[in-house]
Order: structure tokens, then sequence, then C-alpha cells
């Protein structure tokens, strides 16, 4: 990622791109005992988000910004809707959204990011590879303009399409 002139910020001095990682954690369900009993059980006591953060690509690579947590969505239950021949575990995981301060959100309540490449023929877009509930593999294409928005929200940023 390529950034705008950092102006009179002396921690972006000398930083014209960043390095991305992404990062992992769990949060917990904490209204659980509200919910009716027999709701309880099949309930989750943790749920995992990710996030992605940005580091200097110098020493001492110090870390510049930290998105917001994140999850990733479930593949379309629609035959012919993505690429490829559909997972048949696909649905199984529709019935473990991740659900956080009484609001339930259509991703799993477990997604794990192992993957993230730069896109072969479009360097505007990076390819992310997650597994879903430990049940079954997914990649997605995802622009750098919307990492750089999570990472920058309030900046207006140039995205390099170089290597």
């Amino acid at each position: 990622v390529v950034l705008p002139s950092a102006g009179e910020d002396k921690n972006w001095e000398g930083v014209d791109s960043v390095l991305l990682g992404v990062g992992h954690t769990l949060v917990k369900y904490y209204n659980k005992k509200k919910l009716p009993e027999k709701e309880q059980v099949l309930m989750p006591d943790t749920n995992y988000v990710s996030f992605f953060y940005a580091f200097d690509s110098r020493p001492s690579f110090q870390l510049l910004a930290r998105s917001g947590y994140f999850c990733l969505g479930f593949a379309s239950p629609s035959k012919g809707v993505e690429g490829g021949t559909p997972n048949p575990r696909a649905v199984l995981t529709h019935h473990r959204p991740l659900q956080q301060h009484n609001e339930t959100f259509a991703c799993s309540q477990i997604h794990y990011i192992s993957t993230i490449i730069e896109k072969e023929d479009d360097p505007s877009t990076v390819v992310v590879g997650y597994g879903m509930n430990d049940c079954m593999a997914r990649l997605v294409e995802v622009s750098k303009r919307e990492i750089v928005r999570l990472l920058f929200p309030d900046w207006d940023m140039v995205v390099s399409t170089s290597s």
C-alpha cells in the first residue's frame, strides 16, 4: 500500500509503503445466561474474529495501524452463484453464525485466515484463504482499497498496483 504525504506527523516520516498482516482473537458471548436453557446449549462460549494490521516495511517494523474486528461471510447456499463446485458441507456452517452482543452476523462463529496473496492478474486485489467452523475452506477476493479503508478510515489512500 502506497501512502500519501504524512505532513507534520513524525510517526510517518519516511514511510512510503506498509506491509499487511492479519490477526485473530476470540470474543466471548457475554449474554448467554439470558437465553432460554435449551438455546444456551447450542450457543458457543467463544467466537473468533479477525483484524488487519499494517506495519512499516523497514526495521524496526513499527506497527502503524490496526483495523477493527471483522468476520468473513458464508458461502452462498444457491448453486451457480460462486465459481467452482459447491462444498456439500457449506450448508452446515450456516447453522453456527457469529453472535455477539445480541446481534447475529452473516458469517460463521469460527473462521481462520491462513493465506493472503496478491491476485496474479489483478494487483488491486488480494485472494484470502480461510477456514470456517473447522469444517470447510474458502477463497475470496478482496479489494486492496477495502483493506485500506478498514485500516485507515480517515485517509484518502493511493493503492499501489506493483508487487
